[in-house]
């Protein structure tokens, strides 16, 4: 019922009275104040008068379906988590329980939340969207890791469309603006030798952060921070969920022809003289493009060096890119 009281609000031209709206669900006033009161206890902003009713003036910030759901049509896919080790973990747990392919989780907090390298990744609820998006695509294995620029290109255009930020990609699996980190994708499989079973993609998008500190600080930066104002996480993640599902789905269905070449048009690396780090070893080259493998192609004094995405890190030569 509450769902309900939430869209007569979200669609309503103006305030609403409590007795419209007891009326239209067939419930008692002091039902339509309890639910009311829910809404505001989980941060939703509901202007109050006595004469005139009830109007919305912000959804709660939190990833619902509930919330979510008046800005996609996937909120059916979404399973929203209060807190969790990872979205990845998660959905690969229940991947390995039949989940269905393009179910979404989204966490408000993560307590082991990871990267590539088995590198950690933390942030404070409200702040970033965690979330982890299943696919069972009817592919071979080496096709997996292309997956990567799919969602990439789908964070970059939800991004855009959103918040009106000319995110990019670096390679292999984040989005930047003005030089730092946005975004982290990491992208895991599980596979024999002919046939993906699954794969996992997850997104840790900065969204509300004000700052970072330490090191942390010189590579990474917030939607809040490169726009001068807060964002609105629920839209935000409305949008993720459906413009990486359409990139990915692109991809899955057509190959890599349907996104390479807007990927490349959106790398941040190509042609510039950039640092590989592999284990200890460091090469230096200029970025001549990727394969449609997914591989970083990379000019080294005439000659053209592979790079698959799991073995290395990308730096500038004086900065994050």
């Amino acid at each position: 019922m509450r769902k309900e009281i939430l869209k007569l609000l979200f669609t309503a031209d103006d305030f609403l009275s409590g007795e419209q709206i007891s009326e239209t669900l067939g419930i008692s006033r002091a039902a339509v104040w309890k639910h009311i009161k829910a809404i505001k206890d989980e941060g939703g902003i509901i202007e109050a008068h006595t004469k005139r009713g009830y109007r919305l003036v912000a959804l709660p910030d939190l990833l619902k379906p509930d919330y979510v759901g008046f800005f996609t049509q996937r909120a059916a896919d979404i399973v929203w988590l209060r807190e969790v080790d990872s979205t990845n973990e998660y959905a690969k747990r229940m991947a390995r329980e039949g989940a269905p392919h393009g179910s979404i989780y989204i966490a408000e907090l993560q307590t082991k939340g990871k990267g590539r390298l088995s590198r950690g990744w933390v942030s404070c609820p409200g702040d970033a969207i965690q979330m982890s998006m299943l696919l069972r695509p009817e592919f071979e294995p080496p096709k997996a890791p292309a997956v990567t620029f799919a969602a990439a290109l789908g964070v970059v255009s939800a991004i855009r469309r959103t918040c009106g930020i000319e995110a990019k990609i670096k390679w292999p699996n984040d989005v930047v603006f003005g030089g730092k980190k946005l975004c982290g994708i990491l992208t895991e499989m599980s596979s024999d030798m002919d046939r993906v079973e699954y794969i996992v993609c997850g997104m840790g998008l900065n969204v509300n952060q004000r700052e970072f500190d330490g090191e942390v600080a010189e590579k990474a930066i917030s939607l809040r921070m490169a726009s001068g104002k807060k964002q609105d996480r629920v839209r935000l993640a409305a949008a993720m969920a459906d413009d990486v599902r359409a990139y990915c789905e692109r991809y899955i269905l057509q190959g890599i022809d349907a996104i390479f070449d807007e990927y490349c048009a959106n790398s941040v690396i190509i042609g510039k003289e950039i640092k590989v780090l592999s284990g200890n070893k460091t090469v230096t080259g200029v970025c001549s493009g990727f394969s449609k493998q997914g591989e970083l192609l990379l000019d080294i004094d005439g000659k053209t060096q592979a790079f698959m995405a799991g073995e290395v890190s990308v730096r500038g030569m004086e900065q994050y890119i």
